[in-house]
Protein backbone atom coordinates (compact mmCIF):
# COMPACT_ATOMS: atom_id res chain seq x y z
CA UNK A 1 0.00 0.00 0.00
CA UNK A 2 1.26 3.44 -1.12
CA UNK A 3 1.95 6.34 1.65
CA UNK A 4 -0.85 8.33 -0.19
CA UNK A 5 -3.80 5.47 0.27
CA UNK A 6 -2.79 5.82 3.29
CA UNK A 7 -3.24 9.13 3.66
CA UNK A 8 -6.43 8.73 2.89
CA UNK A 9 -7.21 6.36 4.60
CA UNK A 10 -6.20 7.29 7.42
CA UNK A 11 -8.11 10.79 6.68
CA UNK A 12 -11.44 8.93 6.06
CA UNK A 13 -10.70 6.71 9.23
CA UNK A 14 -10.53 9.96 11.39
CA UNK A 15 -14.02 11.35 9.03
CA UNK A 16 -15.68 8.03 9.96
CA UNK A 17 -14.58 8.45 13.68
CA UNK A 18 -15.76 11.73 14.01
CA UNK A 19 -19.29 10.67 13.01
CA UNK A 20 -19.40 7.70 14.57
CA UNK A 21 -18.63 9.60 17.94
CA UNK A 22 -20.70 12.23 17.36
CA UNK A 23 -23.28 9.60 16.94
CA UNK A 24 -22.34 7.33 19.90
CA UNK A 25 -22.85 10.54 22.04
CA UNK A 26 -25.94 11.73 20.90
CA UNK A 27 -27.32 8.06 21.51
CA UNK A 28 -25.18 8.10 24.77
CA UNK A 29 -27.42 11.49 25.67
CA UNK A 30 -30.81 10.16 24.54
CA UNK A 31 -30.69 7.46 26.87
CA UNK A 32 -30.30 10.21 29.86
CA UNK A 33 -27.96 7.33 31.54
CA UNK A 34 -27.42 8.61 35.15
CA UNK A 35 -23.38 8.83 34.96
CA UNK A 36 -20.86 9.77 32.60
CA UNK A 37 -20.02 6.25 30.54
CA UNK A 38 -16.61 6.18 31.72
CA UNK A 39 -17.99 6.18 35.22
CA UNK A 40 -20.72 2.82 34.37
CA UNK A 41 -17.52 0.72 32.52
CA UNK A 42 -14.91 1.50 35.42
CA UNK A 43 -17.35 1.01 38.02
CA UNK A 44 -16.39 -2.93 38.97
CA UNK A 45 -19.89 -2.25 40.82
CA UNK A 46 -22.85 -4.75 40.29
CA UNK A 47 -25.17 -2.56 42.61
CA UNK A 48 -24.28 0.65 40.92
CA UNK A 49 -24.98 -0.80 37.71
CA UNK A 50 -28.31 -2.64 38.31
CA UNK A 51 -28.94 0.96 40.22
CA UNK A 52 -28.06 2.65 37.26
CA UNK A 53 -30.41 0.20 34.54
CA UNK A 54 -33.49 0.56 37.35
CA UNK A 55 -32.93 4.26 37.13
CA UNK A 56 -33.24 3.72 32.65
CA UNK A 57 -35.99 1.34 33.24
CA UNK A 58 -38.28 4.03 35.34
CA UNK A 59 -37.08 6.74 33.21
CA UNK A 60 -38.58 4.67 30.01
CA UNK A 61 -35.28 4.88 28.53
CA UNK A 62 -34.27 1.49 29.17
CA UNK A 63 -34.50 0.54 25.16
CA UNK A 64 -32.50 4.05 24.08
CA UNK A 65 -29.28 2.32 25.83
CA UNK A 66 -29.54 -0.73 24.53
CA UNK A 67 -29.66 1.14 20.77
CA UNK A 68 -26.45 2.75 22.12
CA UNK A 69 -24.95 -0.58 22.85
CA UNK A 70 -25.57 -1.89 18.84
CA UNK A 71 -24.56 1.89 18.12
CA UNK A 72 -21.25 1.36 19.43
CA UNK A 73 -19.76 -1.55 17.32
CA UNK A 74 -20.47 1.56 14.42
CA UNK A 75 -17.86 3.44 16.77
CA UNK A 76 -15.72 0.53 17.84
CA UNK A 77 -15.28 -0.39 13.90
CA UNK A 78 -14.19 3.35 12.98
CA UNK A 79 -11.86 3.08 16.35
CA UNK A 80 -10.22 -0.12 14.86
CA UNK A 81 -9.50 1.68 11.48
CA UNK A 82 -8.25 4.79 12.83
CA UNK A 83 -5.83 3.81 15.25
CA UNK A 84 -4.29 1.13 12.25
CA UNK A 85 -4.39 3.45 9.75
CA UNK A 86 -2.76 6.47 11.92
CA UNK A 87 -0.15 4.21 13.49
CA UNK A 88 0.98 2.82 9.84
CA UNK A 89 1.19 6.33 8.72
CA UNK A 90 3.16 7.13 11.48
CA UNK A 91 5.72 4.50 10.43
CA UNK A 92 6.44 5.54 7.23
CA UNK A 93 7.56 8.98 8.54
CA UNK A 94 10.43 6.84 9.79
CA UNK A 95 13.44 5.81 7.78
CA UNK A 96 12.38 2.02 6.19
CA UNK A 97 13.66 -0.87 8.17
CA UNK A 98 14.67 1.16 11.59
CA UNK A 99 13.50 -0.01 14.99
CA UNK A 100 10.57 2.53 15.23
CA UNK A 101 9.02 1.96 11.97
CA UNK A 102 8.80 -1.63 13.52
CA UNK A 103 7.97 -0.96 16.95
CA UNK A 104 4.96 1.25 15.61
CA UNK A 105 3.81 -1.80 12.90
CA UNK A 106 3.63 -3.50 16.39
CA UNK A 107 1.75 -0.55 17.91
CA UNK A 108 -1.04 -0.56 15.16
CA UNK A 109 -1.19 -4.16 15.93
CA UNK A 110 -1.50 -4.36 19.30
CA UNK A 111 -3.94 -1.02 18.79
CA UNK A 112 -6.37 -3.41 17.31
CA UNK A 113 -6.70 -4.78 21.48
CA UNK A 114 -8.78 -1.40 22.12
CA UNK A 115 -11.48 -2.61 19.35
CA UNK A 116 -11.71 -5.68 20.41
CA UNK A 117 -12.07 -5.18 24.36
CA UNK A 118 -14.85 -2.82 23.59
CA UNK A 119 -16.59 -5.40 21.91
CA UNK A 120 -16.33 -8.17 24.08
CA UNK A 121 -17.42 -4.96 26.97
CA UNK A 122 -20.36 -4.60 25.01
CA UNK A 123 -21.28 -8.51 24.86
CA UNK A 124 -21.04 -8.48 28.56
CA UNK A 125 -23.28 -5.63 28.59
CA UNK A 126 -26.03 -7.50 26.69
CA UNK A 127 -25.75 -10.38 29.27
CA UNK A 128 -26.34 -7.92 31.86
CA UNK A 129 -28.72 -5.72 29.82
CA UNK A 130 -30.84 -9.06 29.78
CA UNK A 131 -31.29 -9.43 33.37
CA UNK A 132 -31.13 -6.01 34.58
CA UNK A 133 -32.11 -5.99 37.81
CA UNK A 134 -30.29 -9.41 38.41
CA UNK A 135 -27.65 -10.22 36.18
CA UNK A 136 -24.47 -12.43 38.34
CA UNK A 137 -22.28 -9.82 39.95
CA UNK A 138 -19.27 -11.22 38.57
CA UNK A 139 -20.16 -9.85 35.32
CA UNK A 140 -19.60 -6.49 36.20
CA UNK A 141 -16.33 -7.22 37.26
CA UNK A 142 -15.64 -8.91 33.76
CA UNK A 143 -17.11 -6.17 32.00
CA UNK A 144 -15.34 -3.15 33.89
CA UNK A 145 -12.06 -5.30 33.33
CA UNK A 146 -12.74 -5.03 29.65
CA UNK A 147 -13.88 -1.62 29.48
CA UNK A 148 -10.47 -0.93 31.67
CA UNK A 149 -8.26 -2.65 29.02
CA UNK A 150 -9.94 -0.91 26.53
CA UNK A 151 -9.48 2.68 28.10
CA UNK A 152 -5.76 1.49 28.94
CA UNK A 153 -4.90 0.18 25.14
CA UNK A 154 -6.56 3.73 23.85
CA UNK A 155 -3.95 5.06 26.21
CA UNK A 156 -1.19 2.66 24.79
CA UNK A 157 -2.19 4.27 20.76
CA UNK A 158 -2.19 7.85 21.40
CA UNK A 159 0.67 7.01 23.50
CA UNK A 160 2.71 4.90 20.45
CA UNK A 161 1.45 7.69 18.52
CA UNK A 162 2.85 10.70 19.93
CA UNK A 163 6.09 8.89 20.88
CA UNK A 164 6.35 7.95 17.12
CA UNK A 165 5.93 11.39 15.68
CA UNK A 166 8.55 13.00 18.34
CA UNK A 167 10.59 10.20 16.75
CA UNK A 168 9.78 11.23 13.51
CA UNK A 169 10.53 14.98 14.40
CA UNK A 170 13.42 14.23 15.82
CA UNK A 171 14.88 12.02 12.55
CA UNK A 172 13.82 14.72 10.57
CA UNK A 173 15.76 17.28 12.67
CA UNK A 174 19.16 14.89 12.74
CA UNK A 175 19.38 15.34 8.60
CA UNK A 176 18.61 18.67 8.76
CA UNK A 177 21.23 19.28 10.99
CA UNK A 178 23.54 16.60 8.87
CA UNK A 179 23.06 18.44 5.69
CA UNK A 180 24.00 21.71 7.35
CA UNK A 181 27.46 20.58 8.62
CA UNK A 182 27.50 18.25 4.65
CA UNK A 183 27.09 14.96 6.51
CA UNK A 184 25.22 12.67 4.36
CA UNK A 185 22.53 10.74 6.50
CA UNK A 186 22.41 7.46 7.38
CA UNK A 187 20.28 5.16 5.48
CA UNK A 188 18.54 2.77 7.99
Amino acid sequence: MSTTQLVAIAFLSLLFNLWATDLLNAAYAASAFPVPYWQAQLSFDHEKIKSWYVFLLSNGTFGHYVHTQNIDFIFIASVLLLHVAALLLISRLLPPKSTGRRLLVWAALLSAIAPAADALENGISYVMLANPTSFEPALALAYSSAAALKFAMFTFAYVAAISGLFAALFVWSAKLRNRARGLTPRSS
